[in-house]
């Protein structure tokens, strides 16, 4: 720039062309030269909006946000610089411009990126909480040891379910500069589900496909890997009945072959209700093997296949599904193609470093609960804490910040504390089961189906004492804080073809001897000629005490709760 100058003033040299060739900014000398700016006054720009400690709570709130699962884009980065310097008194209140983004984004380079999230559904966010986890871990450490699983790898599997279609995601594609070039592929159709299973030592089990329909076509399984097989289903997935036979006939002749059928062999899989059931369990046991539920919507985490096999999978899926096209034109995939795309990106991903790097990532081998980190479950914060950005603050800042936290919490909690209701309608019943959790445990141990059986217990139990209770006469209730019906009487009796059973509405202790005060019988004499009425109600009089049928003695069809009724021989 002083080069320039010099070259302007003493050469008498045009700005734009000392501009060119010294390769400095045109207006930038052009003030020099004017004088407006002493040109022996050089810096590298001006002061920036923010300091660089404000910057650094925006780079630590973006952070944090992102940990939770609700990352900041570009757009809410620049409202949330242009509110700081607003509360700051430095700008009116609009976002901050284009160049404030570029220039942050370059300033924070070492912390900060622009990337694509990888998708997580709120039922997943909301379940995966360290207490699961840490119980899972520790049910599998039991079983693990209990079993003499430790150093068996070639004895521990992982089983998953995925769907492919014939459609697929087209790659990038080399094109002419300026087009807008097109990928042909196939349309989208049914599901066919692809059930994967490999062990910690690196082996995998051959692909088993379920496509839908009724009839098994073998030529569903031309092209197919060796040892692959197809059943078919209704919906294109996997079901009880296929899970079933699944292991009868797939898993347990590749696992056990012609081993001795005494060595305990641990089955890890998601906790679908297709996957459980007390017959599956029964049969699991007489074959010494042992099913492992993971806990519910942790799959993304703790399964295996899931977290380093089944992404890999689609990515070659899709690249064989674009050659398949590619050297079929004018043809399109359909599911008698599937089984042959699917195998080659089934043999591609399920390599033994890529099933072991799995294994290792979820922590079951070597077992390790660090493997999981805990910014992997920090979402959940969002769903559990009224606060959750100063939860993951404290929990970044170390043990004496979150024990401060939980003491403010806990504070906070007893001051808001109120008395318990003391109603009766809000007491939950001594009679109330619980049934017991398949999720992070395994299910084929004594004590679940102990747990199993009690709840199956007391659950009939339970139904026997409501029927019994429901048969005998109803009881006022004190209070009732549900909201009610309409359609509901005051005291209200059934009689006739319904049993008390069909009707939940609350009624007083009456005498089921007792008959209208108006025909003078238990069952209406009209009934039959009311073929339509399969329900008798009954309503007391405020006045005389007596009952009489309703709709069918009277013009009145419905008494509403809380209302006065008078029979027919009172309201005059």
């Amino acid at each position: 720039m002083l080069m320039a100058y010099k070259a302007v003033k003493g050469k008498n040299l045009q700005v734009e062309k000392a501009a060119r060739q010294f390769g400095v900014p045109a207006q930038t000398l052009r003030d020099r030269v004017r004088g407006a700016i002493d040109p022996d006054k050089f810096a590298c720009g001006g002061s920036t909006m923010l300091t660089l400690e404000e910057e650094q709570t925006l780079v630590e709130h973006i952070e944090i946000m992102a940990q939770l699962g609700y990352g900041v884009t570009n757009k809410r980065l620049q409202h949330l610089g242009g509110d700081l310097a607003f509360d700051l008194g430095r700008k009116k209140n609009t976002p901050m411009s284009n160049n404030w983004l570029y220039g942050f984004l370059a300033r924070w380079k070492t912390k900060l990126a622009s990337m694509n999230p990888r998708k997580l559904e709120t039922n997943r966010a909301s379940s995966s909480i360290p207490v699961s986890v840490d119980s899972y871990f520790e049910n599998l450490t039991q079983t693990l040891t209990k079993y003499h699983l430790t150093n068996k790898p070639q004895f521990i599997y992982n089983l998953d379910e995925t769907g492919i279609q014939p459609d697929h995601r087209p790659p990038n594609v080399i094109a002419p500069i300026g087009s807008t070039t097109q990928a042909v592929t196939s349309q989208r159709s049914t599901t066919t589900t692809l059930i994967g299973c490999a062990n910690a030592l690196g082996n995998a089990l051959p692909p088993y496909f379920v496509f839908k329909g009724k009839r098994f076509n073998p030529d569903l399984m031309k092209g197919a890997s060796p040892g692959a097989k197809g059943v078919m289903s209704e919906t294109g997935w996997s079901n009880g009945q296929v899970f079933k036979d699944y292991l009868v006939e797939h898993f347990i002749p590749f696992v056990r072959g012609g081993a001795d059928h005494s060595q305990p062999v641990l089955l890890i899989y998601d906790g679908h209700a297709s996957h459980i059931s007390p017959s599956l369990i029964e049969w699991a046991n007489e074959h010494n093997l042992i099913l492992f539920v993971l806990p519910a919507h942790t799959s993304h985490i703790l399964q295996p296949l899931d977290v380093a096999i089944f992404g890999p999978f689609k990515s070659y899926y899709y690249t064989e599904c674009a050659m398949y096209m590619q050297r079929h034109m004018g043809q399109k995939v359909t599911r008698y193609d599937m089984a042959k795309i699917a195998s080659k990106a089934y043999l591609k991903a399920m390599t033994p470093l890529n099933i072991q790097s799995a294994f290792r990532k979820t922590g079951i081998f070597p077992l390790c609960r660090e493997a999981i980190p805990n910014d992997k479950l920090l979402p959940c914060e969002s769903f559990r804490e009224d606060k959750p950005l100063e939860k993951v603050k404290a929990v970044k800042a170390g043990r004496d910040a979150v024990e401060e936290f939980l003491r403010l919490k806990l504070e906070k909690q007893s001051m808001a504390a109120k008395e318990p209701c003391n109603c009766a309608c809000l007491k939950k019943s001594n009679a109330s089961v619980t049934k017991p959790k398949a999720g992070g445990r395994a299910i084929t141990d004594e004590d679940y189906v102990a747990a199993v059986i009690e709840y199956e217990q007391q659950k009939s139990d339970n139904k026997l004492n409501t029927k019994s209770k429901r048969t005998q006469k109803p009881t006022n209730v004190d209070c009732d804080m549900s909201p009610q019906p309409c359609t509901s009487g005051l005291n209200i009796r059934i009689s006739g073809s319904a049993s008390i059973e069909e009707s939940d509405v609350d009624t007083d202790e009456i005498d089921d001897t007792e008959p209208c005060c108006l025909c003078h019988k238990i069952t209406p004499p009209n009934l039959r000629e009311h073929p339509d009425i399969k329900i008798v109600n009954w309503a007391q009089c405020d006045k005389c005490n007596l009952w009489v049928h309703l709709s069918l003695c009277t013009k009145v069809r419905v008494v509403r709760r809380h209302s006065a009724f008078l029979c027919p021989n009172c309201d005059h």
